[in-house]
């Protein structure tokens, strides 16, 4: 029903019958055109572009497949990695430490070759003395 339609029938009703009585009846009336009413056929077509819930959960079901076939790789890189740093960390340690056992070893020579040349001039002070 056009606007000209709608204002023709209120304008016949209020001759009908008392305006309140009017606006009543033109309540009680759908404010859209025929035309534009949303049919099941329609609403069918519309929403058969979405996916269905089984769609959905089929989806998902892949998509967590494929993050946890991700994540397992991931763990297995990263425990890679992981070896291979504690490898190379473990080779850098041990030459690290030869290098101080090695540090040690001669500050412990000099140390004693000092005391044993201290206590040689002390003994030989004193026997000078």
């Amino acid at each position: 029903m056009s606007e000209q339609d709608r204002v023709r029938l209120y304008r016949w009703l209020c001759e009908q019958a008392d305006e309140q009585m009017a606006e009543y009846l033109m309540s009680c009336l759908s404010p859209i055109a025929a035309d534009d009413v949303v049919t099941k056929e329609f609403l069918r077509a519309e929403l058969s572009r979405f996916a269905t819930k089984d769609e959905l959960n089929a989806r998902f079901d892949a998509m967590r497949t494929e993050h946890a076939a991700q994540r397992d790789a991931d763990r297995s890189e990263h425990a890679a990695h992981r070896a291979a740093d504690r490898s190379e960390y473990g080779a850098q340690f041990s030459s690290v430490r030869a290098e101080s056992k090695s540090q040690f070893r001669w500050l412990v020579g000099i140390m004693v070759t000092m005391f044993g040349l201290l206590m040689a001039a002390m003994f030989g002070l004193a026997a000078v003395s």
